[in-house]
């Protein structure tokens, strides 16, 4: 089979970095498009592909043309994308699905991938200290606030959802995410139940992690049960996931100079 990509955590308008940073992390992402063109059969993009994502009905944030362009050539040139919503971009309405033609999946998804049972979600909310996360994540996605946000201004509101996105990211960096934390138990208890993976971002921590725990296996190697993948993210680390039918390989992109 082709290979499978993931990418996770790219925060593309992240207010706090600068136009050049931006720039250039543009022509990674539209050359790492098109290594999947060239050598995959599917992208799954694992949340917070922006730093903010809010549709209204009649209108999308210009700024990221060239992404929608290059997303519709894929899918039109036979390439499946799937869409998971992180906590920074969970404001996804009908445009990726209906428009582009992306699988648009609000909470994650699980499926068998080439006779491997796969669980993909961004991993907000499972941290043991995100309790006020999680109410905030019940009230934030529900239609109510929605129908109220779109009552805003476009201009005022992403402009204070910018700011938003920034405090949130700055705590997410915060967080302690370390052998003890919710993330990594939730992803051994759903390798207990069956998953052969467990794909998760939202930490900007790369990590690959087998179970039941088993001395340093060779990198990409399927000796546990089963694996857990942290994708790391694009603001630093810029590594992503590639499934070559047997096992997920966590890799570096090399970034030109």
């Amino acid at each position: 089979m082709k290979p499978v990509y993931f990418i996770s955590d790219i925060h593309l308008g992240a207010p706090t970095l600068s136009q050049d940073f931006e720039t250039k992390r543009r022509k990674e992402v539209l050359k790492f498009l098109d290594v999947v063109v060239g050598n995959g059969s599917r992208l799954i993009v694992v949340g917070d592909l922006f730093d903010f994502w809010f549709e209204y009905r009649y209108v999308v944030p210009k700024d990221y043309f060239w992404l929608y362009v290059k997303l519709k050539e894929m899918v039109d040139g036979g390439i499946a994308v799937d869409y998971v919503a992180g906590n920074h971009d969970f404001f996804l309405g009908e445009f990726f699905e209906k428009s582009i033609g992306l699988r648009v999946h609000q909470e994650g998804f699980s499926e068998n991938i080439n006779g491997k049972r796969f669980l993909i979600i961004h991993g907000d909310g499972l941290a043991q200290k995100d309790s006020g996360y999680r109410m905030l994540k019940k009230i934030l996605r529900n239609n109510h606030s929605r129908t109220f946000i779109r009552w805003i201004h476009p201009d005022v509101g992403f402009y204070f959802a910018k700011a938003f996105s920034k405090k949130s990211r700055e705590y997410t960096s915060s967080k302690d995410f370390g052998e003890a934390d919710g993330m990594l138990m939730f992803a051994e208890r759903k390798i207990s139940e069956g998953y052969d993976f467990v794909i998760m971002g939202h930490n900007h921590v790369p990590r690959c992690e087998y179970f039941p725990r088993i001395p340093a296996p060779p990198a990409g190697h399927p000796n546990g049960k089963g694996v857990y993948v942290n994708l790391g993210d694009w603001l630093k680390n810029f590594t992503y996931g590639i499934f070559d039918g047997d096992t997920v390989k966590l890799m570096n992109w090399e970034v030109e100079a």
